[in-house]
């Protein structure tokens, strides 16, 4: 793993004894899993031990930063995947607990359209949100952005939802309206 001589071994061992404890707590503040906190320590240090070239001196700052990055970066991969996991396991739950009847399944659907059709920038604040139950505070810590940003996003996502969903609404009942 580790391409580099005796000194590039030697300098990995003390990046893991001198920082992982902070790395870890920089994944536990994403993911609040210790079990899954440790799998995204040991995915930056696999990362770090494949670009020991990146490394400095142990003991800078620099140094510090690009581990803390590595281990976000690491920790959010986790977050993603378990989020797309545990979505897929409650719609497979959602199946087998009682028929639903053809116009939800199809609502279901142009509402499921409608949010995969989003820009992923404001269907990622969406998803957080919505479905994770995130508070903003969290969602910006997650995406390296600010909480204003997080609140312009969500703003514009539900302007985007709500254009789509009308412009559905249309196509299904045609040009005419009745007001009755």
């Amino acid at each position: 793993m580790i391409t580099g001589g005796s000194d590039d071994k030697r300098k990995f061992i003390i990046l893991y004894e001198k920082y992982s404890r902070l790395m870890m707590k920089v994944a536990l503040n994403i993911l609040h899993d210790s079990f899954l906190s440790e799998d995204a320590v040991h995915d930056a240090f696999v990362n770090v031990a494949k670009n020991m070239e990146k490394i400095g001196s142990v003991e800078s700052l620099k140094t510090k930063k690009y581990l803390i990055v590595v281990t976000k970066n690491a920790s959010i991969d986790i977050y993603r995947k378990r989020s797309i996991r545990i979505k897929r396991e409650i719609f497979v739950d959602e199946l087998g607990e009682e028929p639903a009847s053809y116009m939800e399944t199809d609502m279901d659907n142009s509402v499921l359209e409608v949010l995969k059709s989003l820009p992923v920038m404001y269907r990622d604040v969406f998803l957080l949100k919505y479905s994770n139950r995130l508070e903003n505070k969290e969602i910006a810590q997650i995406l390296r952005i600010s909480e204003e940003n997080v609140r312009k996003r969500i703003e514009r996502g539900k302007i985007m939802v709500q254009n789509m969903l009308d412009g559905l609404e249309e196509k299904e009942n045609g040009p005419y309206k009745c007001n009755g």
